[in-house]
């Protein structure tokens, strides 16, 4: 394999895993401390918005003194997208809650607070409730805010409300509370008790799949390659699941690069052959196959794939690294006129890339209305795919998309002000993300172009020593 293909594959394997484990430079550090002072300053917003009544309407005004009818309209509200007013139901009556504290409504009224991040009530009635002792509903309230930490990608914390209360919780909820926990200890660097974790997932739950996916990649960062081979064949052999389940073609994505690092190209061929067309790991996936393909010495299925992806009109990290590659397989083929052409092509892309990243302008941007895909954790801008998701929490995005909801609810022009005020500090930081996630694109694309310069010095430097 050329230094070229290997540095290509190496790259591609840092955006392969269900858990990122990229290291933080400084501006990465900034900006992440940034938005944690911002989501303070929103929680204080808030809450000083859903204790200003001026803008309830008739259905959150209703007094209600019946916990179930209480719960059966919140509900109601929140599942006809209105969960302003199903909050503001909430602040109506909250007395009624205070008095029920002992039903499993409280779990549904707190898991709705947190989920739009009013943080305030629900963090008093987490204390409310620990003051009533009761270990079982407890355990409940702490496996929800541990959710809760976890789109803010705060680890210590989920881990700290995880401990010692599995055993309380329902058979499916430990599941889930198992899973979450393993992430956090893998984020954590704490892969062998993250494992521990994921091995009391009983095979009949619905997150067994995904803990044995993570116990693969454990297996991986520690060096155990053949267990995470056969953990991930034998999970997909059981399941027996087509590629138009996601699961199952992540699956096939991380075993294929497992075993294109360890040099099984057929394996991994196969493997990558597997994933369904319309997948969201497709593109990575017609790189892997350009990257086994011509590492078996089939250079024209190696063509193949990475000319269909070449041609993408989308511009991922897959997409890009094709152009670097494809050069490389002319050249196996000792197609020298095509291969000068396709390094050229190469520069010329690269170069254009970086100019085009360059010249983004956010001036006019509304950010609170970026394409976000929550799937795949990235956005699209301008047609070019930010990797958000490995960097930065989601909550940042929900946050934002919720002030925007305030402001258009709210007729308090104090409450207004603020959060007009806020709303640009948002802009503000969203602009530093998206110049920090262009810096680091922008890094592989200039390595690319320098590569690319070098195959084509590389190949002049032969073609002279030919003639001489």
């Amino acid at each position: 394999m050329s230094n070229g293909v290997k540095y290509a594959l190496d790259t591609l394997l840092l955006f392969l895993f269900l858990i990122s484990f990229q290291s933080a430079h400084a501006d990465q550090i900034k900006i992440n401390n940034k938005i944690n002072l911002i989501e303070n300053d929103f929680k204080r917003l808030s809450t000083e918005f859903y204790q200003d009544s001026s803008s309830y309407t008739e259905k959150s005004r209703q007094s209600i003194t019946d916990i179930d009818l209480l719960l059966a309209a919140v509900n109601r509200l929140h599942n006809s997208n209105q969960s302003v007013a199903a909050i503001q139901l909430i602040y109506t009556n909250i007395d009624t809650i205070r008095n029920n504290l002992d039903t499993k409504a409280i779990f549904i009224f707190i898991e709705l607070l947190l989920n739009k991040n009013e943080w305030n009530l629900a963090n008093t009635l987490f204390h409310d409730i620990k003051d009533e002792g009761d270990q079982s509903l407890l355990a409940t309230i702490q496996f929800i805010f541990a959710k809760y930490h976890s789109q803010r990608n705060e680890w210590q914390q989920v881990n700290k409300l995880l401990t010692g209360i599995f055993s309380e919780l329902s058979e499916e909820d430990a599941s889930y509370a198992y899973l979450l926990n393993g992430s956090a200890l893998q984020h954590l660097k704490q892969h062998r008790k993250a494992v521990n974790n994921y091995s009391k997932i009983k095979d009949t739950s619905q997150y067994y799949g995904y803990a044995q996916l993570n116990t693969a990649i454990a297996n991986i960062r520690q060096g155990w390659w053949t267990d995470a081979q056969t953990k991930i064949q034998n999970l997909i052999l059981q399941y027996n699941k087509t590629n138009k389940d996601e699961l199952t073609n992540r699956l096939y994505l991380v075993l294929g690069y497992a075993l294109l690092q360890r040099e099984y190209y057929r394996d991994a061929r196969n493997a990558f052959r597997n994933i369904g067309l319309n997948s969201r790991y497709t593109n990575r996936a017609l790189l892997g196959i350009g990257l086994t393909a011509t590492s078996q010495g089939d250079f024209i299925g190696g063509l193949n794939a990475l000319t269909i992806l070449k041609d993408k009109k989308t511009f991922d990290l897959s997409v890009d690294e094709s152009y670097l590659l494809v050069p490389y397989v002319y050249e196996k083929l000792q197609q020298e006129i095509t291969v000068t052409a396709t390094y050229t092509e190469a520069m010329n892309y690269y170069q254009k890339r970086i100019n085009h990243l360059n010249n983004i302008s956010l001036k006019n941007t509304d950010f609170s209305k970026l394409e976000y895909n929550e799937d795949i954790s990235s956005f699209i801008l301008q047609n070019n795919s930010f990797d958000y998701g490995s960097r930065y929490p989601k909550s940042f995005i929900k946050n934002f998309q919720r002030l925007n909801e305030f402001n258009n609810l709210t007729g308090n022009s104090k409450i207004k002000k603020k959060i007009s005020k806020l709303i640009s500090k948002y802009n503000s930081i969203y602009k530093k993300i998206i110049d920090d996630l262009s810096v680091k694109r922008k890094e592989y694309l200039k390595s690319y172009l320098n590569q690319s310069r070098y195959g084509l010095a590389r190949l002049y430097d032969s073609a002279q020593a030919a003639d001489e």
